[in-house]
């Protein structure tokens, strides 16, 4: 993709250009936001030759002209008296005659002029510096209210103009960057969006405003997020790294920079990150539907697991369950990890809880008779082997959503040759489940009877089924 980004950026530098040409209303708002009497410079400056000093005699006069044309004409002569001074008069090092420069183009609305113009003066007279800032802001901020007023309108094309303008005329500001950015993420352009987030990341990186900092945050924080979602790791990986530098109690970072150092490669950086998250309980009661939080410690356990990391990827597991002790995920997975760790003492009462929710489920009933026989209880081994082969169906979930006014389910019901435990088969016969929807106490917000024809061995038939309610957050059923 990064062949793409180079002549998009271009794209949209000749658009800017041509709105310039097309539109000079854009560069009357910053010559507008100048002041309207002359103000003497805040700094120690001094002129150190005749034409400085005329130049800054015409800065003065136009402002306090009335008439446009003649404002015009007047910072046209202090343009040149200016430039002669710099170009032949050995002027090129006063920091005053750039001063003056920058400010005649501000008033002028020549914002590629003024930029290129105050940053000499910054760098020749650093005194001055809070001073040029200040004229900069007045025009950063009508650029950046015309650019929110043309969003506001949907016209991100102009807004997207302006807020480059503000840019180049504040580039110590993350927010112009900011707002480039959210405009091209909504405008489908990724890409540059996250290279923009990325500069209002660093425009801002030694900012102390408040505000600012929030903003410099959130565009590290969405660059290494984009970057994430376009599997460019390595630049994932340096985003979240910086943000996280900023914001190191963000469990939600940490996880998606483990994530990007897991892509990236880097498996040893992306374990320890991980193990760190679980110390901290990251999430894990995720809200009332199992949200994000628990998803995510979830996916770090998955990770760990295959990783075979199995006590790490245990403790991730148990602070789901724990959480939510009717999430089948959270228990089926911490069930089989019990299982890799030969540690039937904890498999078995998993184990058992996973059968309560899903009793007709092969793999749960399997996995207790393993807790079972990992504890050497025999004779209760047995009777389990004996459920499993009198399983007339096995039902296995493949998906269960929630909304803010209900729940569905959908499952699979796989026919079993299913026989007596002297090897007697069993033929076919219905089954009726009843399905209810819990809310995260385990509460039953609503309950639905599903019917589950005779199923010849390996004949299928698909489950699904809906609850209305707000708040549920599980599943579970049993046989009718």
């Amino acid at each position: 993709m990064k062949a793409t980004i180079a002549p998009a950026l271009s794209l949209l530098a000749l658009t800017t250009a041509a709105a310039q040409a097309q539109q000079p209303v854009l560069n009357d708002r910053v010559a507008k936001s100048m002041p309207s009497t002359y103000n003497q410079p805040k700094c120690e400056l001094k002129s150190g030759h005749f034409k400085v000093s005329s130049g800054a005699t015409y800065l003065k006069t136009g402002i306090e002209t009335d008439v446009q044309e003649n404002k015009e004409r007047v910072w046209e002569n202090g343009r040149k008296v200016l430039t002669e001074a710099i170009q032949k008069n050995g002027q090129a090092q006063n920091g005053a005659a750039w001063y003056y420069l920058g400010r005649i183009y501000l008033s002028e609305g020549d914002l590629a002029g003024a930029d290129s113009a105050l940053n000499r003066a910054e760098k020749l007279a650093p005194q001055c510096v809070e001073d040029i800032r200040a004229y900069r802001q007045n025009g950063w901020a009508a650029l950046m209210r015309a650019g929110n007023d043309f969003e506001e309108q949907k016209n991100p094309d102009s807004a997207l103009v302006l807020y480059r303008q503000a840019a180049a005329l504040n580039s110590r500001s993350p927010l112009s960057h900011y707002f480039m950015a959210k405009v091209l993420n909504e405008k489908g352009q990724p890409d540059s969006a996250a290279i923009h987030y990325g500069r209002a990341a660093m425009a801002g990186a030694s900012s102390t405003d408040t505000s600012e900092v929030k903003v410099r945050n959130q565009s590290a924080f969405n660059e290494g997020a984009i970057y994430l979602n376009a599997k460019k790791y390595p630049e994932a990986v340096k985003a979240f790294e910086r943000y996280v530098k900023w914001a190191p109690k963000d469990p939600e970072a940490k996880r998606g920079l483990a994530a990007a150092y897991r892509g990236a490669g880097q498996t040893d950086r992306a374990q320890a990150l991980e193990q760190e998250l679980i110390a901290s309980g990251a999430g894990a009661s995720g809200g009332a539907a199992g949200g994000a939080g628990a998803q995510d410690l979830m996916s770090v356990g998955v990770n760990l697991y295959n990783d075979k990391k199995y006590a790490e990827a245990a403790a991730a597991f148990e602070q789901v369950a724990t959480a939510q002790p009717n999430n089948r995920e959270a228990l089926f997975n911490l069930a089989n990890t019990y299982l890799a760790m030969k540690d039937g003492a904890k498999l078995l009462p998993t184990a058992q809880k996973l059968v309560a929710i899903e009793p007709m489920s092969e793999t749960a009933l399997k996995l207790v008779g393993e807790g079972y026989k990992q504890t050497s209880k025999v004779d209760d081994a047995v009777k389990t082997a004996e459920k499993v082969l009198a399983l007339p169906v096995d039902v296995k979930p493949a998906d269960f959503t929630t909304t803010a006014s209900g729940a569905s389910l959908a499952a699979t019901a796989t026919g079993r040759s299913a026989q007596t435990p002297t090897g007697k088969p069993i033929p076919p016969a219905p089954v009726a489940l009843v399905v209810e929807f819990l809310d995260a106490k385990g509460g039953v917000v609503a309950t639905q009877e599903v019917p589950v024809p005779a199923l010849k061995p390996d004949a299928m038939h698909e489950i699904k089924v809906a609850g209305q309610g707000a708040g549920i957050a599980a599943w579970r059923y049993k046989q009718k």
